[in-house]
């Protein structure tokens, strides 16, 4: 891994201190100790706690979180009612380390209807752009038409989560290798990319793979396009802990994901580090950018 890597979405769970909302899926204690010795594994001097389904509006234990690993080592994104926070309760949330906001529209079922999604990314980023936050999606592939036309008006960063979710074809035996162009939404979300202000989150792949782990090399097609046409806009995350699929070592396809790059150290740097950085702390001054 490069040095001064990034991991840009993990969770920490606690079901006994901080139960889930009902209904939810059940999972483990994952703390901030274990992501300190998770990220040492995986060789990331820097994370982003993505505030997870389970705790719908209840930002508690990510805040605290925060709170204990101070943002030279720690990063936010949380999940807010635009309706009824103030500004000043996002200020708060900003000087703890808080950098974004989260919209799931996968964990939680269906995108709205096409004018409320747009509206709904229209009035948080009108929250958040004041804090140079940015603006986590977590949507199906297909949907990303949808929101393609609104994203380059909203005046902040927008992030995808795990490649964009594409609905991943079971494979024909033949040994042919998939044609990204020919998933619904892969060139909707390529031309966000090229855009330049969307980036696109290379995760949880072991969520949409039809091949065998620890590779998952149907993906790889997917990356390898996303690498060429917009280089500066993937970011590796490893989704640990990897709720509904705990037990899982995402190290060995860390490692294919490594290789994946061969010998472009350049490409390598970006994957792992440096649109990471651009992303989460963008134009803050070059010695706090050593700090993060």
């Amino acid at each position: 891994m490069p040095n001064g890597s990034w991991d840009s979405h993990l969770h920490v769970l606690d079901p006994v201190r901080f139960p889930p909302l009902p209904g939810s899926y059940e999972f483990g204690t994952y703390t901030a100790w274990d992501a300190t010795i998770e990220e040492t594994r995986l060789g990331c001097s820097h994370m982003v706690l993505i505030q997870p389904s389970v705790y719908g509006n209840d930002n508690t234990l990510l805040i605290d979180t925060l709170k204990a690993f101070g943002p030279n080592r720690a990063l936010g994104v949380i999940v807010f009612d635009v309706a009824n926070t103030s500004a000043a309760q996002l200020q708060e949330w900003n000087d703890l380390g808080v950098r974004g906001v989260r919209l799931n529209f996968q964990s939680t079922g269906d995108a709205p209807p096409a004018k409320e999604l747009r509206d709904m990314m229209q009035r948080y980023a009108d929250a958040i752009r004041p804090f140079s936050w940015v603006l986590q999606i977590y949507i199906a592939m297909k949907d990303i038409p949808t929101i393609e036309p609104v994203i380059p008006t909203l005046g902040v960063k927008v992030v995808i989560d795990h490649l964009g979710h594409p609905d991943i074809p079971k494979s024909n035996g033949s040994g042919t290798a998939l044609d990204p162009h020919t998933l619904s939404g892969f060139d909707s979300m390529l031309r966000l990319l090229k855009g330049g202000n969307t980036w696109v989150k290379v995760s949880a792949v072991y969520r949409l793979s039809q091949a065998p782990g620890p590779s998952y090399t149907d993906l790889d097609p997917i990356i390898l396009e996303i690498s060429k046409a917009a280089p500066s806009r993937l970011v590796y995350a490893s989704d640990w802990p990897h709720t509904r699929f705990e037990g899982l070592d995402i190290k060995p396809w860390t490692s294919h994901l490594l290789d994946l790059t061969g010998e472009r150290t350049e490409l390598r740097n970006k994957l792992f580090r440096d649109n990471a950085q651009e992303l989460w702390i963008g134009n803050e001054t070059a010695s706090n950018s050593a700090m993060l």
